[in-house]
């Protein structure tokens, strides 16, 4: 304890011999108006330097505007499944970071290579068609014009033959006139002969020779008769077959057309080709997805998979936390005025606080994030209330210090000066993004 040493008697030393004599003290009066001088002349200092102190709060915080409804923000992709299996080898551990095209998970390829198998086969099958069309293509073409001519032969032949039989009937008519000639002669000798024979005028052996002549010339007329209906015959025959001819001249003369329908059977043919091949691709697409592969470089997280699991297409393996960053901060209707897509933002991550980031508006929400919920107010009914909306600000950070592992979902304080002139302002923003997207429509 240390005790103020001075010179000045007390009270006890008073009285005593050697002992100095007591000062002189001012009244009381006088020592207070002294104490209020001095109080009067500190006040005006007080005030003065807290009315400084309280300007400069308000000048250098002028412009600022800051909000602790913020947070780290990153694209999570959940990893799925493009087609269902068991699954048989499982490449992550949770929470492990991988690059883009690291095998994940594997799936049984039976099923898959089998589907290959098959669709190669009806690629076989197809082009084995395909090149038996571009036979026909060539076959159709040589008997269309092999045909054709062969028909006009055939007219050729059967005009031959119609002429032919039409001279021989002409000599069958001819030998029916002489024949009806002859028969007529040996009537009219048969009926003297008779009569000479039955006035016994003539002998019976010429009678009998005029009687046979007589038979035999009727017989030749029969003959020549049938003869000229047989040649008639043969005429109209060889008639039909000019009909015959030239009816498959008009079938076999539009050649281009039988060409032309064999040309489009091949193309049908090579289609077919073109189907199995894509059905091949397609077999070996799904055979490739049952490697499953990470999209993006991150980290995975949530594992939701294990060795022998049954899945689904589009079931999800785990969700991939993506490297990009950004931060989202809420503010308050009132405070985005003037904010401008640019300007500076420091950052103030509630996990590092030894660690400030910088960064700069980059973009602003079409609307306040009521709008975004799963079901919005209804500003209509009755019983409105009005609360100050939050608008989502999207904030890039522009230096990622080393060290600082940010996660999607910190904490964040973020604050906007205002002051620095930036881009587009909030509404402006808000139209231009309209405009792109009915631009795009």
């Amino acid at each position: 304890m240390n005790a103020a040493v001075t010179d000045a008697p007390t009270p006890r030393d008073a009285g005593k011999e050697g002992a100095p004599p007591p000062e002189h003290h001012a009244p009381h009066g006088a020592s207070k108006a002294k104490k209020r001088s001095k109080r009067l002349i500190i006040l005006p200092i007080v005030l003065a330097v807290g009315g400084g102190l309280a300007a400069w709060e308000v000048i250098s915080h002028k412009g600022l505007q800051s909000t602790d409804n913020a947070q780290v923000e990153a694209e999570v992709v959940a990893v799925p499944t493009r087609i269902g299996g068991v699954v048989t080898a499982v490449s992550f551990e949770e929470n492990q970071r991988v690059s883009a095209g690291d095998v994940l998970a594997t799936l049984d390829d039976g099923p898959a290579k089998a589907k290959v198998a098959q669709a190669e086969a009806a690629v076989a099958a197809a082009e084995a068609q395909a090149r038996a069309a571009d036979s026909d293509v060539v076959v159709a073409t040589t008997n269309a014009s092999g045909n054709n001519d062969v028909a006009a032969a055939s007219k050729a032949t059967a005009q031959s033959t119609v002429t032919a039989a039409r001279v021989q009937l002409r000599e069958g008519e001819a030998a029916v006139r002489a024949a009806q000639a002859a028969y007529a002669q040996a009537k009219a000798n048969k009926e003297r002969d008779e009569a000479l024979f039955n006035g016994g005028a003539l002998a019976k052996s010429a009678y009998e020779a005029t009687a046979t002549a007589f038979q035999v010339a009727g017989s030749n007329l029969e003959g020549a008769r049938a003869r000229l209906a047989t040649l008639r015959a043969g005429v109209a025959q060889a008639e039909s077959r000019i009909g015959e001819a030239d009816a498959r001249i008009e079938q076999t003369k539009d050649v281009d057309s039988v060409v032309a329908q064999a040309e489009a059977r091949a193309k049908a043919a090579h289609a077919q080709v073109e189907v199995a091949k894509a059905a091949l691709d397609l077999a070996k697409l799904e055979l490739s997805y049952t490697t499953i592969t990470a999209p993006r470089a991150g980290v995975m997280s949530k594992k939701t998979v294990a060795v022998g699991q049954m899945l689904g297409p589009g079931q999800a393996l785990a969700q991939l936390v993506t490297d990009d960053r950004w931060v989202t901060a809420n503010f308050k209707e009132t405070q985005i005025a003037d904010m401008r897509v640019g300007q500076p933002v420091e950052l103030e991550i509630d996990a590092f606080p030894d660690h400030p980031l910088h960064g700069h508006v980059e973009s602003f929400a079409g609307g306040t994030g009521a709008r975004f919920t799963l079901l919005p107010p209804d500003n209509a009914t009755g019983n409105f209330t009005k609360v100050v909306q939050r608008v989502p600000v999207r904030v890039r950070i522009d230096d990622m210090p080393d060290g600082v592992p940010l996660r999607a979902g910190l904490s964040v304080e973020a604050t906007v000066n205002t002051n620095v002139a930036g881009g587009a302002n909030a509404g402006d923003a808000a139209h231009a993004s309209a405009n792109e997207t009915t631009s795009g429509r």
